[in-house]
This record gives structure tokens, C-alpha cells and sequence, in this order.
């Protein structure tokens, strides 16, 4: 690795994994414009917003998959390209303005198209922390961890800025040069030898069905859509949802039986990722960051207040984790770090409760940095637990950014779905928000004991030197 092909490299892995959420929080931010645009309501928008979530978490599942049948440099290329296709054609609707049905066909195909083909990126990206050898890995993979972040810091300005200001098309237009730019940094960037060989020991094995945890997922997202445009109580909504337990059940009678042909082999995964993910999942499904937002909106908090909170907790989230990163580049922290963030968040996550009783703008602020500055920093040592865990699980570690997002998703149609019941039976707004930021700090809690489960690339050492020469 050359001074010159590094700073590609850290281009090419910052924006490999940073993009997706760029284009998602782009449809957060200007979710109002779209809606307009469209002539549609924002409940409706929300299905586009769906749909991206969607495809992206179908892109994280199956990813690992194209990565084993596929040259890493190659697939980035095509989804660079599809991305760049994609972003072109969303520039080209918004500057033509075609009749209703065009417009909202078009937005509801090339978004989730532009969302699969960058998520893919993701694990392509993490993929790519190798090429920098010993020297270097560690800072890729604290730049990996740092893009999604930095994302939602950036995006939000760029959007107010630049949509207000030239419009959407343009957006659009310039993202899709971006993509392109990174096309050519694969073609100037090459793998060494070395990362090469990393690369066949890390690619997953392209073995096992994806079809039980696919089924469950696409069955997951029709219920969440369909709970959006027709609400909790529509026949549609609960045939959905009947669909989607028999497509979970499926898939855990599955799992259960890949298990037990895995517990007589060397196949069997690493408890200690398996542990990390747990606690990943569970943290992100109390940190999504919408009910509390919500709250203020119900209150009737400014619109300049809700944004600068949002900023300085993106902010915050972004200095967290730069210092893991330099903490863990030194030392490995990674178990200590990860129970900090956990107890920082529940710290932020437990001064929601006293929205109500102080209702002052610090708090509301305060509160938002301490619980992003508590993620930064689990987020980030866990993604180096995961680039830690060895050869047995390196395969496994690369279904990371699919735990965190699924996590996320889980957590928001969960608590929509506790909030829709509560509402039926006449609970009052103050209670539910309440229910739900006590349930946020309970469930960061829960996760902490995962933390703990051993990796078997801490234990291999051990059998190695026990046992005879």
C-alpha cells in the first residue's frame, strides 16, 4: 500500500459504506418535498421510505452472498454504476416533471434500486479494510465505522442548501457524479498481494439457503407498509402479519436444524459474534432516535431547535467515534468501550423521562448528544470486536451494517405498532411516550449481558497450547 492509493482507499471505504445513508436521510430530511412533489400525502411518502429500508436490508442479507461468487473490485464497480443509473434517472424525474403516475412509479422503482445497489457497497467496503495491511487496517476500519455517522451530520446540511436553493434535480445530479468518481478510484486502486490473500480468507462461503430469512424479511416489510398506508386493523395489515409469522417460524425451524448439523462439524459460529450482534440489535432498536424527536414535533418545539439537536447529536456521534477509533488503534478496549457507550445511553436514554417535568431546550439537546455520543462509541468497538474475531467468523462479521439496520427497522415498527395498540385503548400521549423511553433504557440494558459471551478466537489460543505437540 502506497501514500498515494492510501488516501483512495480511505475515500473508497468512507463512502462505500457512507452513501446508503446518505440517500436514506436525504428522504427524512425532505420527506415534505417528495410528498409535494408527488401530489401524495407523507404517509405515503413513508412507503417509499419502506421501500429504500427495504431494499437496503435485502441488499446487507445477500451481499455476503454476491461477495463470495463474485471479484470484490468488479461487483463494486456494477453497483457504483447502478447507483450512478439510478441517481441520474431520480434527477431526470425531478427536472421533467412528468404526469402523477410517472412521477410516483419512478421515485417507488429507482429508490429502492438506489438503496440496494449502494447498501451492497457496505460489506464491499468493509471488505476493502483489509487492503491496507497491519499498518493501516485499524484506521479503515475506524473509517467505516465513522461514515454512517458522518452521514446523517452532512446530509441534512447539503439538503437544506442545495434542494431549497437549486433543487432536488441538482442533488441528485451531482450524487450521481460522486458515485461515478468512485468507479474510477476502484479502477486507480488495487488490493496488494497480501490484501488479496486476506480477501479469500475473509470472503464468506456462498453455502446455505437464503430463502427462510428472505421470505421472513420480505414478509416483514409488506406488514410494516401495508400498517402505514392502511393502519394496524386493515385485513390486508393482519393477513400480512400472519404471513410474516409463518415465515419467521419457518425460518427459526430452519436455523434450528442447521444448527444441529453444525454442532457435529467445524461450522459452528462464533458465540462472541453471535453475542456482539445480539447487543447491536437490541441497542439499535432502542436508539432510533424518532419518538423522542416526535415528542418535540407534538409539542410544538421549532423546527430550528429539532435541527440543530439533530446536528449536534450526529455531531457527537461523529467525535465518539473518532476517539474509539483512536482509543482501539492502540488498544483492545473493545468489550470495555462497547459497556461505556451502553451505560453513556442509557444515561441519555433515561433523561427523556424528564422531558415532561423540564421542559427546557438544554435538556432537549443535552440529552440527544449524551445518548449519539454513548452510540459513537459502542457502534464503533463493536465493529472492531467484530474485525477481531478471526477466520471462523470473519465471514459472519460481515452481516454487521444488516444487524444495525435491522435492528433500527425492528425498533420503529415496534414501538408503532405498541403506540397504534395504546391509542386504541385510550392511553394518553403523555403515558405512551413515557412507556416508550423506559422501554428504550430497559432494552439497552437487556443487551449489556451479550457483551460478555466469549469469542472462540479468544479461546483458540488456549486449546492451542493445551494441547500436545
Amino acid at each position: 500500500m502506497t501514500k498515494a492509493s492510501l488516501p483512495l482507499l480511505l475515500i473508497l471505504v468512507l463512502f462505500g459504506n457512507g452513501l446508503r445513508s446518505v440517500v436514506s436521510s436525504t428522504v427524512f430530511v425532505s420527506e415534505g418535498v417528495f410528498a409535494s412533489f408527488l401530489r401524495i400525502s407523507v404517509t405515503q411518502t413513508s412507503a417509499v421510505i419502506e421501500l429504500l429500508l427495504g431494499a437496503v436490508l435485502v441488499a446487507l442479507l445477500v451481499a455476503p452472498r454476491l461477495i463470495a461468487r463474485f471479484p470484490p473490485r468488479q461487483l463494486a464497480g456494477v453497483m457504483c454504476l447502478v447507483a450512478g443509473m439510478a441517481s441520474l434517472g431520480l434527477a431526470l424525474v425531478f427536472w421533467l416533471s412528468p404526469p402523477l403516475a410517472a412521477r410516483a412509479a419512478s421515485v417507488f422503482l429507482l429508490f429502492p434500486l438506489l438503496g440496494f445497489s449502494l447498501a451492497t457497497l457496505a460489506p464491499l467496503a468493509q471488505l476493502m479494510t483489509g487492503w491496507g495491511g497491519e499498518k493501516h487496517t485499524k484506521l479503515l476500519t475506524g473509517t467505516w465505522a465513522v461514515a454512517m455517522p458522518m452521514a446523517f451530520l452532512v446530509t441534512p446540511q447539503l439538503v437544506r442548501v442545495v434542494a431549497p436553493r437549486y433543487g432536488l434535480e441538482v442533488f441528485f445530479t451531482g450524487f450521481a457524479g460522486v458515485v461515478f468518481l468512485l468507479i474510477a478510484g476502484l479502477m486507480l486502486v488495487k488490493p496488494p498481494a497480501a490484501g488479496v490473500e486476506a480477501d479469500l480468507k475473509r470472503r464468506p462461503a456462498a453455502g446455505g439457503s437464503l430463502v427462510p430469512v428472505l421470505a421472513a424479511l420480505v414478509s416483514f416489510e409488506a406488514a410494516t407498509m401495508l400498517m402505514t398506508l392502511a393502519g394496524i386493523t386493515s385485513l390486508y395489515t393482519l393477513i400480512a402479519g400472519v404471513v410474516f409469522i409463518l415465515a419467521l417460524g419457518y425460518f427459526l425451524v430452519t436455523m434450528r436444524r442447521q444448527s444441529s448439523v453444525n454442532a457435529g462439524s467445524n461450522k459452528v459460529q462464533d458465540a462472541g459474534v453471535l453475542g456482539i450482534f445480539a447487543f447491536m440489535f437490541l441497542v439499535n432498536a432502542a436508539t432510533t432516535g424518532f419518538y423522542d424527536t416526535a415528542y418535540l414535533f407534538a409539542h410544538l418545539c421549532s423546527n430550528t431547535l429539532i435541527a440543530d439537536r439533530a446536528t449536534l447529536g450526529a455531531l457527537a456521534q461523529v467525535v465518539a467515534a473518532m476517539g474509539a477509533t483512536a482509543i482501539l488503534a492502540r488498544f483492545d478496549l473493545q468489550q470495555a468501550l462497547m459497556l461505556a457507550g451502553a451505560f453513556i445511553t442509557v444515561i441519555g436514554l433515561g433523561s427523556f423521562l424528564l422531558y415532561q417535568s423540564y421542559p427546557y431546550s438544554e435538556l432537549f439537546i443535552g440529552s440527544k448528544m449524551v445518548v449519539s455520543f454513548g452510540s459513537g462509541l459502542l457502534i464503533t468497538a463493536a465493529i472492531f470486536a467484530c474485525s477481531n474475531s478471526g477466520s471462523k467468523s470473519a465471514s459472519l462479521a460481515f452481516f454487521i451494517a444488516f444487524v444495525i439496520v435491522i435492528g433500527t427497522e425492528v425498533g420503529l415498527e415496534g414501538f408503532e405498532i405498541m403506540t397504534t395498540v395504546m391509542e386504541l385503548v385510550d392511553v394518553t400521549s403523555e403515558r405512551i411516550y413515557s412507556t416508550i423511553f423506559l422501554l428504550q433504557c430497559l432494552l439497552v440494558l437487556a443487551a449489556m449481558p451479550f457483551v460478555f459471551m466469549k469469542s472462540s478466537a479468544r479461546l483458540e489460543p488456549d486449546a492451542e497450547r493445551g494441547s500436545p505437540a
